[in-house]
């Protein structure tokens, strides 16, 4: 006689094998009317053993996440079927694409038919509540028009609070020679880094007299995340994963950040400066731009009104600028500034800490790009600390960064998931160059490490670390580092300048002429 257990797997199996039937149905009415209407051909398919369910493509996919060689299985199937494919598996048709095309569509030509959609949602509410991340629709366009504008020069440019968290993250280098793992040093500055920017106080995780509550911060930022990266694996039945530590871990973070979070609300109310106001200073310091550019125009000084002299001598102010102060001058809800400050923290810190870490990997591999690097450095900075002007007139450091994210890029993978029935440009017909009917709940997987890798893009050399590319090139949606379209990133710029900084301030460094390690 079959127990519980036999049983529940049988109904399981049972009722994803009616569900992939339906669904198979349901795709084939849906596609032939689009066909007619937007002359869709049909995609190429990634053939499986199974038809039904593709469990060897999940089989084949587990061994090859576990064997870190994912995003070269994936850029071995493009080879072989092509740049647009989809694959049938547990009962949904995914599609594949390393097409700049369809990215584009996605991203920003048909923005509105794909949505980040409910799987991540699910995957990240517990940590992350609703944010810029996680949001679609009128919540993101809310989120972003939130976050975006505090995103300005006067932080970006704020060297001295990068210098002094680099200095404590060298402070832990050996300077004998001896081999280390850089990269966990390189994650724990950059969380450093970011929730000084972000909280007005840092963790401060590198200083020799860290706190216990510091450190565990740390950890349960690095845990809550791995568990996130869990539960999205597992997509619809991510509900199989429960896990006592990612709940303790989110519940730590949250605890940690409230009272931070009531002081920037109290701070900006002491300045009585209350959420209404926020928005006739965004219409203030609109108006000032205007009339600087009416200025340039005319030649004529512009008359300012008096909200507007407030505003331009908050903006030449000596406070020190706080991301969360800023925030809080547009709302003094304290859950929304606290999902909106932990959504900002995710989406920024593992990016940079690994461009960083990329970047000094092929710095180790490459010593001719590391020492025209250094002359490149030496001299422009003639052994003082970098400013913001020489950091970005160093075109050698941004060709040699922008190709460490061509072959590495930070989030190597994206998708999203149709809000309606629609279409793709490319991947329909037997050469793929015809539009593909997209049906609506149908999840869309674009590869940027397999797209910044096509020699029909970049020619017989893209798998070929070479800065020199970038020599007067201007790409387009073949290069997505930081997305595109209207999410694109609104702190890269941020994140560039931090990763710029370190990697561009090699006077400590002059004295690694010798072996690296690998």
């Amino acid at each position: 006689m079959l127990g519980p257990v036999q049983l529940t797997i049988i109904a399981l199996s049972g009722t994803l094998f009616c569900y992939a039937v339906y669904y198979k149905i349901v795709f084939l009415f849906s596609s032939r009317k689009f066909a007619r209407q937007y002359g869709c051909k049909p995609a190429r398919a990634d053939r499986h053993w199974d038809r039904i369910l593709g469990l060897d493509f999940v089989w084949s996919t587990i061994r090859a996440s576990r064997g870190k060689y994912q995003l070269e299985d994936l850029q071995d199937r493009f080879s072989r079927i092509g740049h647009t494919f989809t694959s049938d598996v547990l009962g949904d048709r995914l599609v594949f694409t390393d097409e700049p095309k369809n990215a584009q569509a996605v991203l920003a030509t048909q923005f509105h038919d794909f949505d980040i959609g409910e799987l991540r949602r699910q995957a990240t509410v517990k940590l992350l509540g609703h944010g810029i991340f996680n949001a679609d629709g009128a919540y993101w366009q809310h989120s972003r028009a939130l976050i975006r504008p505090n995103f300005v020069k006067k932080q970006v440019a704020d060297f001295p609070m990068m210098e002094r968290h680099v200095q404590h993250m060298m402070s832990h280098l050996p300077g004998d020679g001896t081999p280390v793992d850089i990269q966990s040093y390189f994650f724990r500055m950059t969380l450093d880094t970011a929730t000084e920017f972000l909280f007005g106080r840092s963790i401060d995780s590198l200083r020799p007299d860290a706190t216990e509550e510091s450190k565990r911060f740390s950890w349960a930022f690095d845990y809550s995340l791995g568990s996130i990266a869990q539960k999205m694996r597992l997509g619809k039945f991510q509900w199989m994963y429960q896990d006592r530590k990612y709940n303790e871990a989110c519940r730590f973070i949250h605890n940690y950040v409230s009272p931070i979070i009531a002081d920037a609300v109290q701070h900006r109310k002491e300045r009585n400066f209350q959420g209404n106001d926020a928005v006739l200073v965004s219409g203030a310091a609109a108006a000032i731009e205007a009339k600087k550019a009416a200025k340039a125009a005319s030649g004529k000084v512009p008359l300012l009104s008096q909200q507007e002299v407030d505003v331009e001598k908050e903006g030449e102010s000596d406070e020190r600028y706080v991301f969360l102060y800023e925030l809080a001058k547009q709302t003094g809800n304290q859950k929304e500034l606290r999902d909106q400050i932990i959504n900002t923290l995710i989406a920024g810190r593992d990016t940079t800490a690994s461009l960083m870490s990329s970047t000094l990997f092929m710095l180790s591999r490459r010593l001719d790009v590391w020492s025209k690097l250094q002359a490149e450095v030496q001299s422009t900075l003639k052994g003082k600390a970098p400013t913001f002007d020489q950091i970005k007139d160093m075109k050698y450091l941004r060709n040699v960064l922008h190709e460490v994210l061509r072959l590495f890029p930070v989030v190597p993978i994206n998708a999203k998931f149709a809000n309606k029935d629609t279409i793709l440009p490319r991947g329909g017909g037997p050469k793929g160059d015809e539009p593909m009917f997209v049906q609506k709940g149908q999840m869309i997987i674009w590869v940027i490490y397999s797209m910044h890798r096509r020699e029909d893009l970049w020619g017989s050399d893209a798998a070929a670390f070479k800065p020199e590319r970038w020599d007067g090139l201007q790409a387009g949606f073949n290069f997505l580092p930081f997305n595109g379209g209207p999410r694109i990133c609104p702190g890269k710029l941020t994140s560039q300048e931090l990763v710029r900084y370190v990697e561009g301030d090699l006077r400590r460094m002059e004295d690694a002429d010798g072996e690296w390690a690998n």
